[in-house]
């Protein structure tokens, strides 16, 4: 494995990365519709998934989704953010 240092959002980051990844949304669209745009959009960015946990806020306004996700660099990372960005009812990700 070539561990590389890379600047992601002005945090030094040793890629690949194995990561938590959280998306939060609004409750716009029902948990199918948004694990439906959660894992294409993960996809689009290159990565692969096994599952997507969801967890509802206490007064269910929001749907937490949280993915285990093996980034390999920078711009993998990037363009996640980028297709994460465009689901309707997104909120945050972290």
């Amino acid at each position: 494995m070539n561990i590389k240092e890379e600047t992601f959002c002005g945090s030094k980051i040793n890629f690949p990365i194995i990561i938590n990844f959280k998306v939060i949304t609004n409750n716009t669209f029902p948990d199918l519709v948004n694990r439906t745009h959660i894992g294409i959009a993960i996809e689009d960015a290159g990565l692969q998934y096994d599952e997507i946990k969801v967890t509802e806020s206490k007064k269910q306004n929001y749907l937490s989704y949280t993915i285990l996700l093996n980034v390999d660099n920078e711009k993998q990372m990037s363009d996640l953010y980028s297709k994460i960005r465009e689901i309707p009812g997104f909120v945050m990700a972290v």
